[in-house]
Protein backbone atom coordinates (compact mmCIF):
# COMPACT_ATOMS: atom_id res chain seq x y z
CA UNK A 1 0.00 0.00 0.00
CA UNK A 2 2.70 2.50 1.00
CA UNK A 3 4.79 1.69 -2.09
CA UNK A 4 1.83 2.54 -4.33
CA UNK A 5 1.40 5.94 -2.70
CA UNK A 6 5.17 6.44 -2.91
CA UNK A 7 5.02 5.79 -6.64
CA UNK A 8 2.26 8.39 -6.91
CA UNK A 9 4.11 10.91 -4.75
CA UNK A 10 7.16 10.65 -7.00
CA UNK A 11 5.50 13.28 -9.20
CA UNK A 12 6.16 15.96 -6.54
CA UNK A 13 9.93 15.42 -6.55
CA UNK A 14 11.40 18.64 -7.91
CA UNK A 15 8.14 20.51 -7.34
CA UNK A 16 7.89 23.44 -4.93
CA UNK A 17 5.49 23.47 -2.02
CA UNK A 18 3.12 26.24 -3.10
CA UNK A 19 0.82 26.47 -0.07
CA UNK A 20 -0.14 24.93 3.24
CA UNK A 21 -3.71 24.92 4.53
CA UNK A 22 -4.56 24.06 8.14
CA UNK A 23 -8.12 22.77 8.46
CA UNK A 24 -9.17 22.01 12.05
CA UNK A 25 -7.34 18.72 12.78
CA UNK A 26 -5.63 18.06 9.44
CA UNK A 27 -3.37 19.82 6.97
CA UNK A 28 -3.17 20.07 3.18
CA UNK A 29 0.03 20.60 1.23
CA UNK A 30 -0.26 21.90 -2.32
CA UNK A 31 2.37 21.56 -5.02
CA UNK A 32 0.90 23.68 -7.89
CA UNK A 33 -1.58 20.94 -8.77
CA UNK A 34 -0.99 17.86 -6.64
CA UNK A 35 -2.58 18.01 -3.18
CA UNK A 36 -1.58 15.95 -0.15
CA UNK A 37 -4.15 15.83 2.66
CA UNK A 38 -2.65 14.56 5.92
CA UNK A 39 -5.07 13.18 8.49
CA UNK A 40 -2.69 11.62 11.03
CA UNK A 41 -0.53 13.92 13.16
CA UNK A 42 2.62 14.77 11.14
CA UNK A 43 6.00 16.02 12.33
CA UNK A 44 8.56 18.43 10.90
CA UNK A 45 12.28 17.91 11.32
CA UNK A 46 14.47 20.97 10.85
CA UNK A 47 18.21 20.96 11.62
CA UNK A 48 17.81 17.83 13.77
CA UNK A 49 14.96 19.34 15.81
CA UNK A 50 11.65 17.46 15.61
CA UNK A 51 8.41 19.44 15.86
CA UNK A 52 5.31 17.30 16.51
CA UNK A 53 1.93 18.51 15.22
CA UNK A 54 0.86 20.11 18.51
CA UNK A 55 4.23 21.66 19.39
CA UNK A 56 4.85 25.37 19.12
CA UNK A 57 6.95 25.91 16.00
CA UNK A 58 5.46 23.10 13.89
CA UNK A 59 3.42 25.43 11.70
CA UNK A 60 6.29 27.88 11.23
CA UNK A 61 8.66 25.03 10.34
CA UNK A 62 6.24 23.65 7.76
CA UNK A 63 5.28 27.02 6.26
CA UNK A 64 8.98 27.90 5.93
CA UNK A 65 9.14 25.19 3.24
CA UNK A 66 6.75 27.12 0.95
CA UNK A 67 8.70 27.95 -2.19
CA UNK A 68 11.17 25.10 -1.64
CA UNK A 69 11.32 21.98 -3.79
CA UNK A 70 10.82 18.38 -2.76
CA UNK A 71 14.14 16.56 -2.97
CA UNK A 72 13.07 13.04 -2.01
CA UNK A 73 10.05 10.98 -0.97
CA UNK A 74 10.57 7.90 1.23
CA UNK A 75 8.05 5.26 2.25
CA UNK A 76 8.49 3.07 5.29
CA UNK A 77 6.15 0.56 6.90
CA UNK A 78 5.25 3.08 9.62
CA UNK A 79 5.71 6.47 7.92
CA UNK A 80 5.96 8.46 4.74
CA UNK A 81 8.63 11.18 4.57
CA UNK A 82 8.96 14.16 2.26
CA UNK A 83 12.40 15.76 2.28
CA UNK A 84 12.76 19.29 0.95
CA UNK A 85 15.87 20.72 -0.69
CA UNK A 86 16.44 22.62 2.59
CA UNK A 87 17.09 19.29 4.34
CA UNK A 88 13.89 19.62 6.36
CA UNK A 89 11.65 16.55 6.51
CA UNK A 90 7.86 16.37 6.74
CA UNK A 91 6.92 12.95 8.17
CA UNK A 92 3.45 11.37 8.17
CA UNK A 93 2.79 8.54 10.59
CA UNK A 94 1.24 5.37 9.19
CA UNK A 95 1.17 3.63 12.59
CA UNK A 96 -2.25 2.23 13.47
CA UNK A 97 -2.25 3.96 16.86
CA UNK A 98 -1.85 7.39 15.20
CA UNK A 99 -4.88 7.11 12.93
CA UNK A 100 -7.68 9.48 13.95
CA UNK A 101 -10.08 7.96 11.40
CA UNK A 102 -10.06 5.35 8.63
CA UNK A 103 -7.40 7.16 6.53
CA UNK A 104 -3.94 8.53 7.23
CA UNK A 105 -3.64 10.56 4.04
CA UNK A 106 -5.11 11.29 0.63
CA UNK A 107 -3.18 12.38 -2.44
CA UNK A 108 -4.51 13.70 -5.74
CA UNK A 109 -2.44 14.43 -8.84
CA UNK A 110 -3.08 14.42 -12.59
CA UNK A 111 -6.59 13.04 -12.20
CA UNK A 112 -5.48 10.17 -9.94
CA UNK A 113 -6.38 9.66 -6.30
CA UNK A 114 -4.64 7.62 -3.59
CA UNK A 115 -5.85 6.92 -0.04
CA UNK A 116 -3.85 5.26 2.75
Amino acid sequence: MASTICDGLACIIGEELSSVEFVRDYVQLRFDGPVLTVLTPPTMQVDGEVYPWARLGFRDALCAQIGHAVAHVSCYSDALAIEFNTGSVFRISLRDEDYTGPEALMFTAAGKYWVV
